[in-house]
C-alpha cells in the first residue's frame, strides 16, 4: 500500500522515492516530470505517480527512463504508459520493451490493460538530452560506442544501461553499477 514509501528531496525539484526495495528518481522540469525506474509493480508505480502529482501540482509525468530492463527497475513502467508517459529505454532493450506493452494482462488486468494507449518507446543509442528553460537532463546509454573503431563498452550488470545526469543539481542517476557488500570496489581502466 506504499505504507514504507516516503519522498526525499536531493536537491531543489530533484525527489526520490525511497523505501521499497527499489528507488525512483522524480525530476522536475518547467511544465512536466521526468521519472527514473519504475520498480516492481502497479502499486509501486501508483504510489510515485500519487506522490509526484501531489508535489508537483499541474505537471504531467512526460518521461519514464528505464535504466535497464530488469523487473526490479521496470515491473511497473505500464503504469506509467498508462499515464500517457512517454518510455526512454537503452536502445538493446527497446524491441524487449514494447512486447511488454503490447501484451495483455487479462488475468490480472493492470491500468493499461483497463484503458489502453498506444505506446511512445525511444531507445537511446549512445546519449539524450531533456531540457527546458529550467533543467537539463543528460542520458548516456553506458554500452555505447563512440565510432565504428570502438567497441561497445560493457559492464558486469547487464548489456544497455542507461546514466542520468541532472546537471544543475550535480547528481548522477545510476542503477545497479555498484553494489558494495562488504569488500573492495574494483576499479576499471575508465
Amino acid at each position: 500500500d506504499g505504507g514504507g514509501l516516503k519522498l526525499a528531496e536531493l536537491a531543489p525539484n530533484v525527489q526520490q522515492v525511497q523505501g521499497g526495495t527499489a528507488n525512483s528518481l522524480i525530476v522536475a522540469m518547467k511544465e512536466f516530470l521526468v521519472i527514473f525506474d519504475a520498480p516492481y509493480g502497479e502499486l509501486q508505480s501508483r504510489w510515485t505517480i500519487d506522490a509526484a502529482k501531489a508535489k508537483y501540482p499541474g505537471k504531467p509525468i512526460k518521461y519514464l527512463v528505464l535504466t535497464h530492463h530488469h523487473m526490479d527497475h521496470t515491473g511497473g513502467m505500464r503504469t506509467y504508459v498508462a499515464e500517457g508517459a512517454t518510455i526512454v529505454v537503452p536502445s538493446e532493450a527497446q524491441e524487449y520493451f514494447e512486447k511488454v506493452v503490447r501484451a495483455p494482462h487479462t488475468l490480472v488486468p493492470d491500468e493499461l490493460q483497463k484503458n489502453p494507449r498506444t505506446p511512445v518507446i525511444y531507445g537511446v543509442f549512445e546519449n539524450m538530452t531533456i531540457k527546458d528553460d529550467t533543467a537539463e537532463i543528460r542520458l548516456y546509454n553506458i554500452s555505447a560506442a563512440d565510432s565504428e573503431a570502438d567497441p561497445r563498452l560493457t559492464n558486469t550488470h547487464v548489456e544497455g544501461m542507461l546514466l542520468g545526469h541532472v546537471l544543475a543539481s550535480k547528481l548522477l542517476y545510476v542503477a545497479d553499477m555498484i553494489s558494495p557488500r562488504g569488500g573492495p570496489i574494483p576499479r576499471t581502466e575508465y
